[in-house]
């Protein structure tokens, strides 16, 4: 079982490559692997009669995947087409549960590490791949969209496995986080190296993500009160210059740095949030709806790209609620002293979250699930492991 769960760990950041032919636009081979992870641990459990004891944390994710299954049935005007985004909700609840138990066994964090160095370090020689490629003259899928920058010969987003630059980004600030940890157990040149092959990576995706990377690298190294000081002073700057790119209307082109400047027109990401805004004010209850676009932006559907209000204005201010307590509850229940690692991780993943919408990356609800394993009051229980 621990060998389906690594795997499916290394397939996160692989979204678009292998292709995955089924189920739905979103899904990939990750997702297939997690659920045969999840029907072996159900079986080990079952067999040995040992199941999690139910935390707070439990009942939070239960309460959010309730507030998503009202929204689909009494806010989505066409509930069929989605519940795939339902079962992907299921997925993400299921994968911060089950993660939470795995981690929390002996030995079983050292190789939730690995997994990620190693998909951390094909995922940097892939971008770094594409990148050449691009100066070549060969475009390929590991390259991205510019989005709201300007578009240029001389440089390029890498998006690597993933499907866009954004994403990349914020999968280096999770994978960071996990391969940073104290108890990685890994050899410090390993360790060096897929961490140097993220800054490499996350540089060149050319994303706001690189703020929530630089913050949660802070966090993690701030281990007296100047150096908690400064990190806190950076996070503040990070999120102001964060949410102040989302009010105004940069135009940036990296291979002309000083060329930057201010358009007049709203930018897209304003237009996404003051609309989903809209539709919160009018649907607070269950927002939109499961599997809608709460917002509008350039006279297209589009998501709110922060994260918080996406979650309120989809899904509905029960659903954010739900969230938000259980970010509390693993921050109350948080194993001491606190894994600065982790919760930088969270940290930046947070900061990522003004500018995008977080609550439906995979790699999200992995890291709540190791925050949760590290809990207080989170024991490890004696197994008698038949992984395969």
């Amino acid at each position: 079982m621990l060998v389906l769960y690594f795997s499916s760990l290394v397939l996160l950041p692989w979204t678009w490559f292998p292709p995955f032919p089924w189920l739905h636009e979103h899904a990939q081979w990750s997702d297939a692997v997690f659920g045969v992870t999840a029907l072996a641990w159900v079986i080990e459990c079952w067999q040995l009669g040992n199941w999690p004891r139910l935390r707070p944390v439990h009942i939070a994710l239960a309460l959010y995947f309730l507030f998503a299954c009202l929204s689909l049935f009494f806010a989505s005007p066409h509930p069929v087409s989605g519940l795939p985004k339902l079962v992907g909700i299921g997925e993400l609840c299921t994968l911060a549960f089950i993660t939470s138990d795995l981690a929390s066994r002996p030995g079983v964090s050292p190789g939730i590490a690995r997994a990620i160095a190693i998909t951390s370090l094909i995922t940097g020689a892939a971008a770094v791949a594409g990148l050449l490629l691009f100066y070549g003259g060969v475009r390929l899928p590991l390259i991205g969209i510019y989005g709201e920058l300007e578009p240029s010969q001389w440089y390029a987003r890498v998006q690597a496995g993933t499907h866009n630059p954004n994403l990349l980004a914020s999968f280096c600030i999770f994978a960071a986080a996990i391969i940073a940890r104290r108890d990685s157990g890994m050899p410090v040149a390993l360790r060096r190296l897929a961490l140097g092959a993220l800054w490499v990576t996350v540089v060149l995706t050319f994303s706001r993500g690189i703020l929530g990377f630089i913050v949660a690298a802070m966090i993690r190294n701030a281990h007296t009160p100047k150096k908690k000081k400064i990190a806190g002073a950076v996070g503040i700057s990070c999120a102001v210059i964060m949410l102040s790119a989302t009010l105004w209307n940069p135009v940036l082109d990296p291979s002309h740095p000083f060329a930057a400047h201010l358009q007049t027109a709203p930018s897209t990401r304003l237009q996404a949030a003051t609309s989903s805004l809209q539709t919160l004010s009018a649907h607070p209850l269950f927002g939109s709806g499961l599997g809608t676009n709460p917002g509008t932006a350039r006279g297209l559907a589009f998501d709110a790209h922060l994260t918080a209000l996406n979650v309120a204005s989809t899904l509905g201010l029960p659903a954010l609620v739900a969230l938000l307590f259980l970010i509390a509850s693993l921050w109350l229940r948080r194993g001491r002293p606190t894994d600065l690692a982790i919760w930088g991780g969270l940290a930046g993943l947070a900061l990522d979250g003004l500018a995008q919408d977080i609550e439906d990356f995979r790699h999200t609800w992995v890291i709540m699930g190791l925050s949760d394993a590290n809990a207080t009051e989170a024991t490890p229980i004696p197994r008698n492991d038949s992984s395969l």
